[in-house]
This record gives C-alpha cells, structure tokens and sequence, in this order.
C-alpha cells in the first residue's frame, strides 16, 4: 500500500491505487543508500553551511529552500539513468529527462505551509515536478484534487524515499500546515527530450530565494 487516501464529501478516506492521472506517489521510490548520501549532503552543504533562505514572495508560508548544487552527489543520483527508467515508467512518459531548472531543497517547520496552487508550466510540454522526501518527523500531509470527475481529494502523509510526482497545469494541491516537527524535500523538475521553455521559465529563475 502507498498509504494515498481520498476524501470524498462524506469526508470519509480510503485507500486507492490511482488517485489522479497527473499526480503519482510511491514510497520507498529511492533506495536506502542513495536516501542515505542526500540526507548526508543536505546536513553537511545546506544545513552546516546555512544556505537555507525563507520564502517571502511566495505562496508558501514559514518554509525556507536552496538550491542543490549540480556537482553534488545529489543532482547525480536525481538525474541518473536508474531514476530516470523508474520515472519513465511511472509517469508513461518514456523520454523523460531531468530539466535544467535547478533542483532546490525544501524545508517544512512547525507551522509552514502552501496553499491550494496548480503549478506553472515552465515547459512545453509541462513538466512533472517530483517531490523527494528526505525526512519527515511532522504531521503535515500533502493534498490533491482527485481529477476523476467525482470531485474528491487525496492526500499522502510524504515517507523518507518517496517520490511525489505532480504534473504542471495539473491539478490543485496544497501542504498543510504540521503542528510538530519537520518535513525536508527535494524537488525535481524533468521533462521530454524535445521541448521549449515557456516565458515563465525566466521569471522563475530570477524570483528563486536562492538567487538572492
């Protein structure tokens, strides 16, 4: 079981093996020693070396991000060929690749959150934006608008080695706020071998709070 649930009006929840075609979730999607290394250089490159920076102009509330640097372990791992075939397969998209929109980690406290959004499309074709769990010691969960017609919603309490993936102009979802504890992600952008990029691309680059 992937531990994904769906809300319906009664708000009751059940299990569902495919809760929206534009969102995927597995867990245990990255193996223990790749986890392991991303957990490792999270500490030792962003966390010792303070390059984490809040949020300001966002959507998102309370959490703080920096970018993954190209030449770390990390982006290789996030970029290799063996992500890549488990990613091809998941999202059916058989020419999948890791874009060039820097892969930024994500840190959750007590009390952060994103409200209801659908992502931009930085790319044409829209991307998949792929969300790594590297920790998560909070009671926060990720939700998603169920796009099956019956108007539901499905969300995922994030593992340690799971993969969200999410595609843009897909459906609205949003992170509630956790009352303990910390969430810290890594996402991804990957994309089809032939594509352009939109206008947005740009102005996403220039608004990162990394870039500041």
């Amino acid at each position: 079981s992937h531990h994904v649930y769906a809300r319906r009006r009664r708000r009751r929840h059940r299990h569902v093996a495919s809760s929206s075609s534009s969102v995927r979730y597995v867990e245990a999607f990255l193996d223990a020693p790749t986890l392991a290394m991303a957990r490792r250089e999270y500490a030792r490159d962003i966390v010792e070396k303070k390059r984490l920076r809040r949020e300001k102009a966002s959507l998102a509330t309370g959490r703080a991000c920096a970018a993954i640097a190209v030449t770390s372990q990390t982006y290789a791992a996030l970029s290799s060929g063996a992500v890549l075939e488990k990613l091809r397969a998941l999202t059916g998209d058989a020419t999948l690749v890791a874009g060039d929109f820097p892969m930024e980690a994500r840190s959750y406290g007590a009390g952060a959150a994103m409200d209801w959004h659908s992502d931009v499309a930085l790319y044409e074709p829209a991307q998949w934006e792929v969300i790594y769990t590297l920790e998560n010691t909070s009671d926060s969960r990720t939700e998603w608008m169920v796009d099956d017609g019956g108007g539901g919603v499905a969300w995922a309490s994030t593992t340690p080695g799971s993969a969200l993936a999410i595609r843009a102009n897909g459906p609205s979802h949003r992170v509630v706020a956790s009352t303990r504890g910390e969430r810290v992600i890594i996402k991804s952008l990957y994309v089809s071998t032939v594509r352009v990029k939109t206008e947005a691309f740009a102005d996403a680059l220039d608004t990162a709070p990394w870039r500041r």
